[in-house]
């Protein structure tokens, strides 16, 4: 699990499979290469076509680790990666992370984006708890993830499976986890 798991960021962050044996990636070097995947591992109700949209609300943690992504294709589309500079504008994006540095606000910015098709991550605590979509968790030094399956299927967004079985915790499932 633990190569299949490097082979993903490796592939997602455009290295070669040996770099990551050779220097590990930064913490939001390995959150970027996350959010490509969820991207790859979901369905939205409508997308337009040629791109998918990639963005960011708050403080960018991650420097160019994110505008690698730019170009790289998911689901024979371009990901495109925007910094917003409000709320309003995220309507328009498939996958929005929202920054820590947006924590006093993130349950009205979650409200705001009710009824719209757009896979909500962060990395703030509690994040799924409050309603948003996938949220970053570190565990005993380790990136993982929960997800609020409720909130997306709300939207109409469906994950895969595989993605399902790799988070750490899945919220708002009738079996639960």
């Amino acid at each position: 699990m633990r190569t299949f798991v490097k082979l993903l960021i490796a592939l997602a962050l455009g290295l070669p499979v040996g770099a990551m044996a050779q220097s590990p990636p930064s913490e939001y070097q390995l959150k970027a290469a996350f959010l490509l995947n969820f991207a790859r591992y979901a369905e939205w109700p409508a997308m337009p076509a040629g791109t998918l949209r990639i963005c960011l609300l708050g403080r960018d943690p991650f420097g160019a680790a994110l505008a690698s992504l730019e170009h790289r294709q998911v689901q024979g589309r371009d990901v495109r990666i925007i910094l917003l500079g409000s709320v309003a504008q995220a309507v328009s994006c498939q996958l929005l992370f929202i920054s820590d540095s947006e924590e006093r606000r993130s349950a009205t910015l979650l409200r705001s984006l009710e009824g719209s098709p757009v896979l909500t991550v962060s990395d703030m605590e509690g994040f799924v708890d409050e309603g948003g979509g996938i949220g970053f968790v570190l565990v005993d030094d380790r990136i993982r993830f929960d997800i609020n399956y409720a909130v997306i299927q709300r939207e109409g967004m469906k994950l895969s499976a595989q993605l399902l079985r790799l988070a750490r915790r899945v919220v708002g499932t009738e079996a639960g986890r």
